[in-house]
């Protein structure tokens, strides 16, 4: 009788879990499962995708960067007169378990951005690659 190598199972679920991760977001989470009461704020961002959040949030965030369903990144909004008030922001919450951090970048928009026109810094949270982001 035949026994099978005893890797056997751990290798077929690491052939069955390639296909899914192959694209870069598959295994990222779900906007619904993540935020089940967020609304589109804006359409498609190039590298970032659709933001959505929860009214209630804004303009802090978190804001969900969202493409083909998946959170890509989380992004939050300070505004540049309170930064340099000294404001603390102490206990920021993504508002669900996050993935392994792939990057984070930190943007200054001194004419502000959709209905906040005024002086900001926005603070990328990445989940997925660059290569993958740049594909969208």
């Amino acid at each position: 009788m035949l026994t099978p190598h005893p890797c056997l199972p751990t290798a077929a679920a690491l052939l069955l879990a390639l296909p899914a991760a192959a694209d870069g977001i598959s295994h990222l989470p779900r906007l619904p499962d993540v935020a089940p009461d967020a609304v589109a704020i804006s359409p498609h961002v190039p590298r970032m995708g659709e933001h959505w959040a929860n009214p209630g949030d804004l303009p802090l965030g978190p804001i969900y960067c969202v493409i083909d369903g998946r959170v890509v990144c989380v992004e939050y909004m300070f505004l540049a007169e309170d930064l340099s008030g000294g404001t603390d922001w102490m206990g920021i919450v993504t508002g669900f378990e996050t993935p392994p951090v792939t990057r984070i970048d930190i943007e200054f928009k001194p004419d502000g951005v959709g209905p906040m026109q005024v002086p900001l810094y926005q603070l990328h949270i990445y989940f997925a690659d660059s290569e993958v982001l740049a594909q969208h």
